[in-house]
């Protein structure tokens, strides 16, 4: 064998212990790290984290005309007077209940009055303060279709955030929801696609990468299913409802569990209880109800256990 073959040889096989090092090193669900994950992905769960950008996309109710899109958009400050729309773009500023501002820009494609496809509202937040949280960047929604079909009304809009949320957590990128309102028994329901929507969580870095389907009566507590997958500083997670999210009036999911996988199977199970999260961690190989290793997350903000 000329020295030039051994010579390649030892070339590919540094590559190959390189990528099976590489493969090593990939990020893993662990007994290490398990309480870390669940807090990042029960913290997109929590209010700072779904709450909030599902409030912004549900336009808590069923938006009728710009100006209620407006007050939903925002709905902390409480009522707010009638914008005036026209085709071209129009402009007001909305006081935050904890200061600051929003600056409301707003479109009526058709110059209709009404919700009507290719209208648009843009948010920019102005060190507005919303449940403690010094929110700031951008939020701008499209109309992409608006139709009755029979009793039930279907709003199909498009989202852009710009580094829109506070220190805990902010997100930039697009995200897709279909909003429906049964006008006769006052259900609503809605889904959110996000598409490789980029988080931060502090100094974690995510990309989210799945739907979310939520169910909201006139009367009683929200119900909310999450599928796809999460990325945490590279750790990709598929993730699967087990039991619907039962979501009480103050945000916080009371009932309901998740499981999140990794790509060697490692899971992870997230329980929502009455006052904090469960985490469970199974490690690979390990099929059955008895975890490796078990926790809790921290007492739901503004909760105490009374224990």
């Amino acid at each position: 064998m000329t020295h030039t073959a051994l010579r390649l040889i030892g070339i590919a096989l540094g590559a190959l212990a390189e990528a099976a090092c590489a493969q090593i090193a990939q990020p893993a669900l662990s007994v290490d790290n398990f309480v870390d994950i669940g807090d990042n992905v029960s913290e997109m769960l929590d209010t700072s984290g779904l709450s909030f950008s599902t409030t912004m996309m549900t336009l808590r109710g069923s938006a009728r005309d710009a100006d209620a899109i407006v007050r939903a958009s925002i709905v902390p400050t409480g009522a707010a007077a009638p914008l005036a729309l026209s085709a071209r773009p129009v402009s007001a500023v909305k006081i935050c209940p904890g200061g600051g501002q929003v600056k409301v820009d707003l479109v009526d494609a058709d110059a209709s009055g009404e919700l009507s496809p290719r209208d648009s509202v843009a948010l920019t937040f102005e060190s507005c303060v919303l449940d403690g949280q010094l929110v700031s960047g951008r939020s701008r929604f499209i109309v992409r279709a608006h139709r009755y079909e029979g009793l039930n009304e279907l709003t199909e809009l498009e989202f852009h955030f710009d580094a829109l949320g506070s220190t805990r957590m902010r997100w930039s990128g697009t995200a897709h929801a279909i909003l429906r309102s049964d006008l006769k028994r006052g259900t609503e329901s809605y889904g959110v696609t996000y598409r490789d929507l980029r988080v931060t969580r502090g100094a974690r870095a995510m990309r989210w990468n799945f739907s979310l389907d939520a169910v909201r009566p006139p009367i009683g507590a929200e119900v909310i299913s999450v599928h796809g997958a999460m990325t945490i500083d590279g750790l990709t997670l598929a993730l699967r409802q087990d039991d619907p999210y039962v979501v009480a009036v103050d945000g916080h999911p009371r009932a309901g569990q998740a499981t999140a996988t990794d790509a060697r199977g490692a899971r992870l199970q997230i329980e929502a209880g009455r006052w904090r999260y469960s985490y469970r961690y199974f490690g690979v190989g390990n099929p059955g109800e008895v975890p490796d290793a078990a926790s809790q997350s921290p007492p739901y903000r503004g909760r105490t256990t009374g224990e």
